[in-house]
């Protein structure tokens, strides 16, 4: 079954995220922004938060790319902040959010 097969290798996906290194937290929303799956040690209310303010940030973005060039499409999305890093790959029904701690090269 091809479902079964998609959802083994999303399992997959998951269990490298969360063993590498720097990794503090995942969270895979819809559209809306419902929470369906987050780090295990992550609280479901920051992974609200997360997926709440992410998806807007996202879907502009995705826009913007858009009415630059109707033709492209935007497929991953990177933020780096003084703290963390947020990466966002999109598909078309979900976001899959990964934030991991950032630590500028020199810094200890």
């Amino acid at each position: 079954n091809a479902r079964q097969t998609t959802m083994s290798e999303v399992e997959d996906t998951l269990q490298r995220i969360k063993f590498q290194p720097g990794v503090e937290g995942y969270v895979i929303c819809n559209r809306s922004g419902t929470v369906l799956r987050r780090f295990p040690s992550m609280s479901q209310e920051l992974a609200e938060l997360y997926a709440e303010h992410i998806k807007h940030l996202a879907w502009k973005a995705r826009g913007t790319v858009r009415d630059l060039d109707p033709q492209n499409e935007l497929r991953y999305l990177r933020v780096r902040a003084k703290k963390h890093e947020v990466m966002v790959a999109f598909d078309s029904e979900f976001l899959v959010i990964v934030i991991q701690r950032w630590t500028p090269a020199g810094s200890s």
